[in-house]
């Protein structure tokens, strides 16, 4: 079995729960804290499959993790796959890993969106989840570990695209949608 690395950052907690989940998945996984690391000159990888867990900031990537990817040198890693967490925003951070990967002749092999419970318990917009509901989303959390777990054994090549979590929740799309403009200019 080949060795992964799976770097992680984390604020609330919910993106090392995942990059354990899949350290206990993934045989032979090393966790790794991004922000331990950023003090090297040149942070140089491993494994041959490389992954990054993060939460979503301000739409995209966090800039640490952006700050990572910078510095990191992926010549060990023949596949690499990102998981980001999130509480309910737009994400449209795997194309600025994509165009980072790319100038070091490296891709994004497989990306994946987990949406979780958010820090703040009364932003504008959101209804605090129920026990019930908490318990269904720690469900289908651990359904698409176990699917992300088998892509990745099998270094398949997976893009997942943004869903309407957003909607489902209760967030206003016209809102989100000038937000989403405004952040990242699309």
């Amino acid at each position: 079995m080949d060795k992964t690395e799976i770097y992680y950052f984390s604020g609330t907690g919910n993106s090392l729960y995942v990059a354990k989940e899949l350290q206990k998945r993934i045989p032979e996984a090393e966790l790794l804290p991004i922000v331990s690391l950023l003090d090297q000159d040149v942070i140089k990888t491993n494994g041959k499959n490389v992954g990054f867990v993060f939460p979503v900031h301000a739409l995209t990537i966090p800039i640490v993790v952006k700050r990572f990817l910078k510095k990191t040198d992926f010549s060990s890693a023949e596949y690499i796959f990102a998981v980001t967490t999130r509480g309910g925003s737009i994400f449209r951070g795997f194309e600025e890993i994509e165009r980072i990967l790319k100038k070091k002749s490296k891709r994004l092999d497989a990306h994946f969106i987990l949406n979780m419970g958010m820090n703040d318990p009364k932003p504008k917009g959101y209804k605090c989840p129920t026990s019930d509901e908490i318990l269904k989303m720690e469900l289908v959390i651990n359904e698409k570990l176990d699917l992300i777990q088998k892509i990745i054994l099998n270094k398949e090549v997976s893009r997942e695209e943004d869903s309407e979590y957003l909607i489902e929740f209760g967030y206003n799309p016209v809102i989100n949608s000038i937000l989403e403009k405004l952040v990242i200019g699309v």
